[in-house]
């Protein structure tokens, strides 16, 4: 349904399972630190992009398409490819102003195209993470301030909560939009959660030591501004508020240690929407949730700072007022490798599995006719699987990532067939 440039940008440039002592620091500081330069297809672009990142300013011009279709199972079958163009632009204005640790960055897209699960399955958990606002759209407008040696980071304007909140650079080597970015099921049970889309936001992080950090952020939490007709530059201010906080710890990843590199974090959220009760229909207005999540190196390959290795992960999401929450559990889980073979040390492997259970009172709803559920069905449960091998290729200037997921339960009915879904996931870093 939704991801940002950043996932984006960290499909074209890999997963890092390791510290890269020579390695190099995405400048927004956004989503995780520690990946590799990415190459250009259209090179320096005449000389412009050098004379650009010379001045302080550092552009990103990316294409990505999600072709995908399925040959049986689903209430049809078919194929779409959606479809994203995305520039950002990130201003270091200790280069530009000699404002030491500041920088302000944006980013934009287009998109097109339909989705899979809509047109032809009717699954819940999308197989194409580019789909979702399929329109011209401002996604982030922020000024980031670093302080006291980077241990302090401030951020003020418009961005989504995801950039920050819920993220494993695990999660990035995927198409299935259960995984893609972010696990998805938090998106279902609040309506406060902003991703892809920037809403009025403000956001600090503290590094209390080297390897731990706490991260809380305010938000608007208006689902309005999910609306394509807004385009993201809808300034308005109308609440309700969103509140993340999260709490992480790095194992290894510091010079000298390990190439074991783990992070581990937990949060939670407070969302002050108003949702409707299944069974009564009477809204109640404010719900919240917590999440855990991993990621760890397992076999590290090749020399230290290769950025080789092969990692597991997993993450469980937790929305216990099930009266008004529809999922309130939803984990994934997986295992995948960079670099496996010396010939090609930057491409991705990975093999995931995610899943949700519905709310024992939605069941109810539906059971007793309250509700409508799916082709008139009763929503337990929804499963899919995810194989996917990404081939990075002319120094990450793109990538062709052949993939397979299958569906179990779509729509978590029992009502349409499990659904085997081919498709191939494409990348253009210009």
């Amino acid at each position: 349904m939704t991801k940002r440039l950043l996932a984006l940008s960290l499909l074209l440039i890999g997963m890092a399972f390791a510290q890269d002592q020579d390695g190099f620091q995405d400048p927004t500081g956004r989503v995780f630190q520690l990946v590799l330069p990415p190459g250009h297809l259209l090179g320096d672009w005449g000389g412009v992009r050098s004379r650009l990142e010379e001045s302080g300013i550092v552009p990103r011009l990316m294409l990505v398409t999600d072709i995908a279709g399925n040959p049986s199972g689903g209430r049809s079958q078919g194929v779409t490819a959606p479809t994203s163009v995305e520039l950002s632009l990130f201003f270091d204005l200790d280069r530009i102003f000699g404002l030491k640790g500041g920088s302000i960055f944006t980013s934009f897209s287009e998109r097109w195209g339909h989705r899979l699960s809509t047109d032809y399955i009717g699954n819940v958990f999308s197989e194409q993470q580019i789909y979702g606002f399929q329109t011209f759209r401002v996604i982030d407008v922020s000024y980031q301030q670093k302080l006291e040696h980077d241990r302090l980071e401030l951020r003020l304007g418009r961005f989504p909560a995801m950039d920050d909140f819920l993220v494993s650079a695990y999660d990035f080597g995927f198409m299935q939009n259960a995984f893609c970015g972010n696990p998805f099921g938090i998106l279902l049970d609040a309506p406060g959660m902003s991703a892809y889309y920037g809403t009025w936001a403000a956001l600090a992080k503290v590094h209390p030591t080297k390897r731990t950090h706490i991260t809380t952020g305010v938000y608007d939490g208006d689902p309005a501004m999910r609306e394509n007709k807004f385009h993201g530059v809808d300034l308005s201010m109308k609440g309700p508020v969103f509140v993340m906080a999260e709490a992480g710890y790095q194992v290894n990843g510091l010079p000298g240690d390990s190439q074991r590199l783990g992070n581990y974090k937990v949060g939670g959220w407070y969302d002050h929407s108003k949702l409707a009760d299944f069974e009564s229909g009477v809204g109640k207005r404010g719900s919240s949730g917590f999440y855990g999540l991993f990621d760890q190196v397992v076999v590290p390959f090749g020399r230290a700072g290769a950025n080789r290795g092969l990692g597991v992960f997993g993450s469980v999401t937790v929305a216990p007022d099930s009266n008004i929450q529809q999922l309130p559990v939803f984990y994934t889980a997986g295992i995948s490798a960079r670099g496996l073979f010396s010939a090609r040390p930057k491409d991705a492997v990975g093999f995931g599995i995610a899943g949700g259970y519905f709310s024992n009172e939605l069941q109810r709803a539906q059971r007793d006719g309250l509700l409508l559920g799916p082709d008139g069905g009763i929503q337990d449960r929804e499963t899919v699987m995810e194989l996917t091998y990404r081939f990075d290729l002319h120094k990450s200037a793109y990538f062709i990532q052949p993939d397979f997921q299958y569906i179990i339960r779509p729509g978590g009915t029992g009502h349409i067939k499990n659904a085997p879904v081919f498709g191939v996931q494409l990348g253009i870093n210009f």
